[in-house]
């Protein structure tokens, strides 16, 4: 995979667009180029639009969370990478120019835009495309999905892949170098992004810790329940079979008594509804009585119905006729202003009319004049464009003649300037002359010196280091000093020997569990007695409701007997009325009416022989008797069906209460069942004895003042343990710094003589360079070689680069003063040819002045008070229009009043009308009144205007009123005699029954034994249901309890292996595979980079060594590593990382972001080689840094330059 290109535009501070061609010169020929500019001018932003092209990502934006930042029209995520648009702008754009794996070019583009691509418009979704170059055919443009898995099948490599494989981050491995195993391994997890080891340990943990809760939580429930044994479980089956033969004896006789009671009950009940009958006929006659007054008032109602719409007619027709006289007198008023207004409008009308003439006049004799004054201002125009052409010419012939005379100075000075600088190269070469041989050779000779200058510098960096390792050695022995001596004192401020501290512990242990175990105990006896209160509580309330329901049912039941009674009496009365009313439609047969018929006043009757015949009447009689008695059928026949449908309702709610009553008996024996498990278990409680022997409100207090006694003993051993396992901690943390200290003492005497070694080596190799060089410098380079190479040969390498510019320089110079002398002579050909253009020009603009000048007099005379002939002619044309409109607004306005006139003269005459109408239809009421009244002179005004204030319905109800009373009469009449034939029925079914307080006596006692026979059924049956809830509870905890321990034994063998609280276990174990692969890939290019030294995992599970290749495979500490070793170290890692993270993949373009800033001059130098070496494995290196040091050393440079105001721009060069 190789990058080819890069453009982007409008992307933070680089507006662009800009492209980045790899493939064009100087970059094309350059494996190792640095990316320059100050800080915070977008050097970092290139790196960002090759991630976008390519990944519509960031890495930077990766992990910064949710947080919002403020757009157009709301708010966007942090970690979106559409922010990175550059603000002002309508769009932007990322785009790259890739080789795949297929060796095959694409070009990836990531683009965004604001709609209509305006800048203050809502942000657009991105989109990204994917091209193959080869054969210009667009693979993806839709779907980013799609885009991202043909990506990373063209490239190889997915985002976090590409993040590391091709962006190195060799600052991590610095830290990671020096960490110990635990933030190694946590290092390499994030390195590596195998994140899920960790997780799967913590997993495994708390598994089996769950697991083994879950398990010793079954088998303590399995402990506290027990069911009884066969031998018990059958004495207490006979004893509940027992308990069941007496309770059915009770209940039989409670029913005998209870019957016996009920007659005593009804008997009652019959003599109190007697005595109800009789006041109930007695109010009934009184009620009748009392409203003769009303049955006056219905007799006049009735007379006045007839004529009651004559008198409300002749009150509406009174409020109307106001109104409407005042109506015709505002219609009056307003037809004689409008006449007046009618008069004004049409003298303004014929006033416009005349205006509209003389305008129109006027503008006839104008035309003549106007056309004149159009064509002078034609000519006048056509002459301004002429004059302005010549003019612009001229001007633009002298502003050429000034640029020429300007440019050919230019030159001349340039030639001058030029002069003067060869002749100082000349001179500066001169000066330079001795180092003629060595730059002539320069490309041999400088790989020499640059190995000279590392053995100079490491040779100088080993003489300073040498010191600090001495020193470092006897910090070492006195740090060892130190441990002993603070862990001797911390076990002498502990008063306390380290077999008395675990002993201690341990006692502690064993307190605390005692306590804890007597606490659960505390706690569960407080369970206990708290479900004992609560079912006690329970229990009550509904005692309580039952006595509610059975009060409800024997109100029910009061009721039904009245309802019953009722609707005996409503039959009995039904009866009666059928029987009646056939006898009367007997009296009317066809053949009785044959008979009647023939009937004659005043003579026998054939059959009976009477000379009076009463049913001798007109045949409207026969029907209105005919529908009475109809009317009274159905009236009885209401009153049974509304009486057989309460005693319904009144049936059902006794059936409600009845199930209510059963319901609230099972759930009384579900609690007495509940009281009755909760008993065992509460006395056989070991601490039950001490809670009973309490007073019962005492209890509560007692619980908590024990529990509360229990959690401080237990919180003050806690506190006490903690502090022994404090103590035991700090001192196997000291013995551990003991043991360290040992180590680092041994390790530091070992460095001194490591140093000491190498630092002969490297001086015995100095001197044999030196000598090389003796020949092409004089004695002070060599001096300067030996006392400080790095600088030397910084000047030396300076002052060769200047010698070979200079020479470069002198050739470009020569070569540009011989082409821009041909330049001179040929501009001051082209100088005289424009001076002379411009002469006659000038006499041109002269010519044409003149005759603008006349044609504008001659416009002026035309025009007069008028700018222009435009205006004159809008001037003529406005005066007619305005005329017009004025004539045109007084005609529509006289039209409106007109059409008003007409409107208003038809509705005064129909208001006159409609008033003539009123007062005749008034006198005809009056007449029609006055009649009536003379009719009935026993109703004055005042009784009049009472009785029409009744409406209809107040009469329909005092006429309702009247029959009702009438009907209760006749119904308490026949209440109160069916209540008398009840009651002496009833008093012949027990007439010896006398004792009614020995029924009393006998039903109590029975009650009593009925109770306690109840009483002792209900506790054994709760006895036996426990029993059986005891072995179904046991049965299912035996098989929850295997399950459990074969899933805790599951989880605990994988949590052996794997298992931790931090999941630190695993991850140790599989970042151990990785750094065994990252240490080999490691190791590869150190063999490229520098081949003294090795990696090497020992010393621990994930630690890591150095091998001196060059000291017999010498292992020693990574911390031993100078500043450049350890650059170079995190280099290669990070290298080993890429190549990892690119499997086979071969990567040719890199690019280095960090790490450069914290170098000394001579680890920037081994950096610097580094680099080299990388150059000359075949990648394209680009390096971000803005270290001066590395631009000087660094030709090829994509310079990022501020611009100000936030924009920068992009320059690549050399």
């Amino acid at each position: 995979m190789k990058i080819l290109a890069i453009r982007l535009k409008n992307l933070a501070s680089l507006a662009g667009p800009f492209e980045i061609d790899f493939t064009a010169e100087p970059l094309a020929s350059a494996g190792l180029f640095a990316i320059t500019g100050p800080t915070g001018a977008g050097k970092s932003t290139l790196l960002d639009a090759l991630c976008l092209a390519l990944f519509g990502a960031i890495p930077r934006l990766s992990n910064i969370g949710q947080s919002k930042v403020p757009d157009i029209d709301g708010d966007i995520t942090t970690s979106d990478p559409r922010t990175l648009l550059r603000r002002g702008t309508g769009s932007g754009y990322a785009e790259v120019d890739f080789i795949g794996i297929d060796q095959r070019r694409y070009r990836a583009r990531w683009e965004t835009n604001r709609a209509r691509d305006n800048a203050t418009k809502k942000l657009q979704a991105s989109r990204q495309t994917l091209t193959d170059l080869d054969s210009e055919q667009i693979l993806s443009n839709q779907s980013k999905r799609e885009f991202e898995q043909l990506i990373e099948s063209r490239l190889g490599l997915n985002f976090e892949q590409f993040t590391r494989a091709v962006m190195l981050a060799q600052s991590e491995f610095s830290a990671f170098l020096k960490a110990d195993d635990k933030e190694r391994s946590e290092l390499l997890e994030k390195l590596t992004n195998t994140a899920i080891y960790s997780q799967l340990g913590r997993s495994a943990y708390s598994k089996s810790k769950e697991a083994e809760e879950a398990l010793k939580t079954l088998t303590a429930q399995a402990s506290n329940i027990v069911p009884l044994g066969p031998e018990q479980l059958a004495e207490l089956e006979q004893r509940f079979s027992d308990a069941q033969q007496h309770l059915k004896a009770h209940q039989a006789q409670q029913r005998q008594l209870e019957l016996k009671q009920q007659w005593l009950i009804e008997l009652h009940r019959l003599r109190d509804e007697q005595l109800a009958a009789q006041e109930a006929l007695n109010s009934a006659q009184q009620t009748s009585d009392q409203q003769s007054g009303e049955r006056q008032t219905l007799g006049q109602l009735e007379r006045l119905g007839p004529q009651r719409h004559r008198f409300a007619r002749r009150t509406t027709l009174n409020v109307q006729l106001d109104p409407l006289a005042e109506q015709i007198r505002q219609h009056q008023a307003q037809h004689t202003s409008l006449q007046g207004q009618q008069q004004q409008l049409e003298t303004r009308r014929a006033q416009a009319h005349t205006s509209l003439l003389d305008a129109q006049q006027q503008h006839g004799s104008a035309k003549p004049l106007l056309q004149q004054a159009f064509d002078a201002q034609n000519t006048l125009n056509h002459l301004a464009q002429e004059l302005t052409k010549a003019r612009d010419l001229h001007q633009h012939t002298g502003q050429l003649c000034a640029e020429g005379q300007v440019s050919l100075q230019t030159l001349l000075d340039q030639q001058l300037q030029v002069a003067q600088r060869l002749e100082r190269i000349a001179e500066q070469l001169q000066r330079s002359s001795e180092l003629a041989p060595l730059a002539q050779a320069w490309n041999a000779w400088r790989d020499r010196l640059k190995s000279l200058t590392l053995i100079a510098n490491r040779l100088k960096h080993g003489h300073s280091e040498l010191p600090a390792l001495q020193q470092r050695a006897g910090v070492a022995d006195q740090q060892l000093s130190e441990q002993r001596s603070a862990l001797e004192l911390l076990y002498r401020e502990a008063d306390c020997e380290v077999e008395a501290v675990t002993e201690q512990v341990q006692i502690l242990g064993s307190l605390l569990q005692d306590n804890r175990k007597q606490q659960r105990a505390f706690e569960e006896l407080t369970r206990l007695w708290a479900s004992q209160q609560d079912v006690d509580r329970q229990l009550s309330e509904l005692t309580r409701q039952q006595q509610n329901a059975q009060q409800q049912r024997e109100q029910l039941n009061s009721e039904g007997l009245r309802v019953r009674d009722e609707l005996t009496v409503a039959e009995q009365t039904l009866t009666v009325t059928r029987q009646l009313l056939e006898r009367q439609r007997l009296a009317r047969s066809a053949s009785v009416e044959e008979l009647r018929v023939q009937l004659q006043d005043d003579q026998p009757c054939p059959v009976c022989g009477s000379v009076e015949h009463p049913w001798h009447q007109p045949e409207a009689l026969l029907e209105s008797l005919t529908q009475h008695d109809d009317n009274e059928q159905a009236s009885a026949q209401t009153a049974v069906d509304l009486l057989t449908e309460q005693r319904n309702q009144l049936r059902e709610q006794v059936g409600g209460v009845i199930a209510r009553q059963k319901e609230l008996l099972r759930q009384h024996e579900q609690l007495l069942e509940r009281h009755q498990a909760l008993a065992p278990d509460l006395e056989a409680h070991p601490l039950a004895a001490q809670l009973l022997d309490r007073d019962a409100d005492k209890r509560d207090g007692w619980l908590s003042q024990q529990l509360s006694q229990l959690n401080d003993v237990i919180a003050r051993d806690e506190q006490r343990q903690q502090a022994l396992l404090t103590l035991q901690k700090d001192a196997a943390r000291l013995q551990q710094q003991l043991q360290a200290a040992t180590d680092a003492s041994q390790t530091a005497a070992r460095h001194v003589a490591e140093q000491l070694k190498q630092l002969d080596a490297d001086q015995q190799r100095l001197e044999e360079e030196l000598t090389a060089f003796t020949p092409l410098v004089s004695p002070q380079v060599l001096e300067g070689l030996r006392s400080d190479a790095s600088a030397t040969v910084m000047q030396l390498e300076q002052q060769i680069t200047q010698r070979l510019d200079q020479l470069e320089q002198q050739a470009e110079e020569q070569q540009e003063q011989r082409e821009r002398q041909q330049n001179i002579e040929k501009q001051q050909i082209e100088q005289q040819a424009r001076l002379q253009r411009q002469s006659e020009l000038a006499l041109e603009v002269a010519r044409l002045d003149a005759q603008q000048q006349a044609s504008q007099l001659a416009l002026t005379g035309l025009l007069g008070e008028h700018a222009t002939a435009e205006q004159w002619q809008q001037a003529l044309e406005n005066a007619i229009e305005q005329a017009r409109q004025t004539e045109s607004s007084a005609a529509e306005a006289l039209q409106q009043i007109q059409s008003q006139l007409i409107q208003l003269a038809g509705e005064l005459k129909s208001g006159q009308q409609q008033q003539h109408a009123i007062q005749q239809e008034l006198a005809e009421l009056d007449v029609q009144i006055s009649e009536w009244r003379s009719q009935h002179p026993e109703l004055d005004d005042a009784a009049l205007d009472t009785l029409l204030t009744y409406d209809d319905a107040h009469v329909d109800q005092l006429r309702q009123q009247l029959h009702a009373t009438e009907k209760n009469l006749e119904q308490a009449k026949v209440l109160l005699q069916e209540r008398d034939q009840r009651l002496q029925q009833h008093q012949a079914q027990h007439s010896d029954l006398n004792d009614e307080q020995q029924l009393t006596a006998d039903l109590q006692t029975a009650q009593e034994q009925l109770a306690q026979s109840e009483q002792q059924c209900a506790e054994l049956r709760a006895e036996l249901s426990e029993d059986q809830r005891r072995r179904n509870a046991n049965s299912e905890l035996q098989t929850r309890i295997a399950d459990a321990n074969s899933e805790y034994l599951r989880w605990a063998r994988l949590a052996s292996l794997i298992g931790s609280a931090e999941g630190d276990k695993f991850r140790k174990i599989a970042q151990a595979y990785n750094l065994d692969l990252l240490v080999h890939h490691a190791n590869a290019q150190l063999k490229q980079l520098v081949r003294r030294y090795r990696l090497k995992r020992g010393g621990s599970m994930l630690g890591l060594l150095v091998m001196d290749t060059e000291m017999g495979d010498e292992l020693r500490s990574v911390h031993s590593l100078s500043g450049g070793e350890t650059f170079l170290v995190s280099l290669a890692l990070a290298l080993g990382l890429a190549s990892m993270a690119s499997s086979t993949l071969r990567i040719e373009s890199l690019f280095i972001d960090e790490g450069f800033g914290s170098l000394d001059p001579e680890s920037l130098q081994l950096a610097m080689d580094a680099l080299d070496g990388l150059q000359a494995q075949g990648r394209k290196v680009g390096v971000i840094s803005h270290v001066q040091e590395m631009h000087e050393r660094i030709p090829v440079q994509i310079k990022v330059r501020r611009q100000g105001n936030g924009l920068s721009t992009i320059e690549v060069g050399n």
